[in-house]
């Protein structure tokens, strides 16, 4: 009674909108079409390497809107040679039509409800949203995997991972707006046990089973302060063929066994992640915690850092009406939440930056440090098996601009140290690593005649336990826009030298063409050409030539 309840208000309110709105459809033109497509060509030929990529390869995208009567449909298409030729091409098309507070999905979505449920995940089906007022309500069904079978004539590093076929659907119901609102969101995905003709034999693939269930919410309050929460509960069933539990009692929450399968491979995971912010005019201070049970998983997701708790404070302080900035933050981590493991892995993660910026010049500075240590678990550790390292990283930037409206002037210096430090004196003399890294360019431009020259000398010293390396070279850069800039050419040409252990190693000569040229106000064209020669002193790597071509049509409607 009361899901009919609300369907009778949900249409009642439907059918107030479109009355209201009947006059202004009637004046709208009937249908409108617009966005872009485009083509793109691709040549590569290479000498004394093996090839790196296709010798020809081709791509088609698409993007129109189609209006009717003021309600749009966004489409997009994308076709492509870049899988591999075992398989079809890259097809994929999707549809999100929107009026006034309702959105359709069909086709190909992508779609996040929250960070723990459905989560970004590819799905073939289609959906619905609806917002009216601060109502948060969504729903989506579709195919999240398709079935997969596995090829045992194909190389393993060339064949498809076999896969069952796998659908499922979630829903949201919410109440609130984007700045103050409360989110229940449910999943609810099962592969296909019958989607495959043969039981895959060369990998340890089951039938798997998935529900989750989330609440997501963000709250604003006595101005400045912001607070966020996202809680997950992951029931998993890892093979749904597994033997089943017996007698199984769960009372109230009996009705489980009838959403998802119950046996020995199910289980129970937790996620969470919290944060309270306050924002004022000059500073902000946030903290913020994260908790991820061990082998947490959604089927509306791809990947999670599982295993993990972090802490976290983070703030930034604005000066001199925002020209100096000064920020930072500060984290400790660490797993065997659940303390299980034999070890507990502690890192300690902290950042630092000071930026002062005017117009004419300015100076980045920013420093980090990540330092992870480890304590005993089930077991005691042994000192010469004990890690505890520290990674400092610190970078710098100075700009410097002299412009006028004839001529400008830029200067800009970067440069970056970078130092692993192993406090284990018995694996600190295995562990090296340390590197630098200066670039200084200069900028040169006529902007009443479209012009530019850059030119840049980088160094980079890349130091380990077995050697050192170091890179060295200018790169010189030519712009020029011509025809009223319909019509902009580039041109780069870079020259890097390498010394290992302080012998000559080699070279590498890279050219660079770029054009572009609009044709009219609907189409375009560009094309790009590129030139590489690698002469190795190494006998462990060759010398090699490649060159590729690349030419783009996009035409805008």
């Amino acid at each position: 009674m009361k899901c009919l309840t609300l369907f009778l208000l949900l249409f009642a309110c439907c059918f107030k909108v479109l009355s209201q709105d009947v006059e202004q459809l009637v004046k709208a033109k009937p249908f409108t079409i617009n966005g872009t497509m485009g083509l793109g060509l691709g040549t590569y030929s290479v000498n004394g390497i093996p090839a790196r990529q296709r010798d020809f390869s081709y791509i088609f995208n698409g993007a129109p809107t189609l209006s009717i009567y003021g309600v749009s449909f966004p489409f997009s298409v994308v076709v492509s040679d870049q899988q591999r030729s075992y398989t079809q091409p890259f097809n994929q098309y999707g549809i999100s039509p929107t009026y006034k507070w309702i959105t359709f999905h069909a086709g190909w979505q992508s779609l996040e409800f929250s960070p723990f449920t459905l989560a970004g995940h590819n799905f073939l089906g289609g959906g619905i949203e609806l917002n009216p007022g601060k109502l948060r309500f969504g729903f989506i069904y579709g195919r999240f995997n398709k079935a997969i079978e596995e090829d045992l004539n194909q190389p393993l590093a060339l064949a498809q991972q076999a896969a069952y076929k796998r659908t499922g659907y979630s829903t949201k119901l919410g109440w609130g707006t984007e700045r103050n609102h409360v989110d229940v969101i449910f999943l609810n995905a099962k592969d296909q046990v019958n989607s495959l003709s043969n039981t895959p034999i060369s990998t340890a693939l089951s039938p798997a089973e998935n529900m989750v269930l989330g609440i997501s919410s963000k709250f604003s309050f006595l101005k400045h302060f912001v607070f966020d929460m996202d809680v997950s509960g992951s029931i998993y069933t890892r093979n749904v063929l597994s033997d089943t539990v017996k007698n199984l009692k769960l009372d109230k929450i009996g009705f489980i066994k009838d959403l998802i399968t119950l046996n020995a491979s199910t289980q129970l995971l937790t996620a969470a992640q919290t944060s309270i912010g306050y924002q004022a005019a000059n500073y902000n201070v946030r903290l913020k915690y994260r908790r991820v049970d061990p082998d947490y998983k959604s089927m509306g997701a791809y990947y999670f850092e599982t295993d993990v708790q972090n802490y976290t404070v983070e703030g930034t302080l604005r000066l001199i009406k925002g020209q100096l900035q000064l920020g930072g933050s500060f984290g400790v981590q660490n797993d065997n939440i659940l303390h299980d493991k034999s070890v507990r892995s502690n890192r300690k993660i902290g950042a630092a930056n000071v930026s002062f910026n005017k117009p004419e010049y300015g100076v980045d500075l920013r420093y980090t440090n990540f330092g992870i240590t480890q304590d005993r678990g089930l077991n005691p550790i042994i000192d010469m098996f004990r890690v505890a390292r520290t990674n400092h990283n610190l970078s710098a930037m100075l700009h410097y601009n002299i412009n006028d409206e004839s001529i400008s002037h830029g200067f800009v210096l970067v440069g970056n140290l970078q130092s692993l430090v192993d406090l284990n004196e018995i694996t600190k003399p295995n562990s090296k690593s340390n590197s630098k890294m200066a670039n200084l360019s200069y900028q040169f431009g006529l902007p009443k005649k479209a012009f530019g020259v850059n030119a840049n000398l980088s160094y980079t010293v890349a130091e380990v336990t077995f050697g050192k390396t170091i890179f060295y070279g200018p790169t010189l850069g030519l712009s020029q826009a011509v025809d009223k800039g319909n019509l902009g050419l580039n041109a780069s040409v870079s020259y890097q030298l390498q010394r290992n252990n302080d012998i000559d190693a080699g070279n590498i000569f890279n050219i660079n063409f770029n054009s572009s040229y609009r044709l009219g106000k609907r189409n375009a064209a560009n094309l790009s050409l590129n030139y590489l020669k690698s002469n190795s002193k190494d006998v462990t790597l060759p010398s090699f030539n490649e060159f590729r071509s690349n030419l783009g049509l996009t035409h805008s409607f």
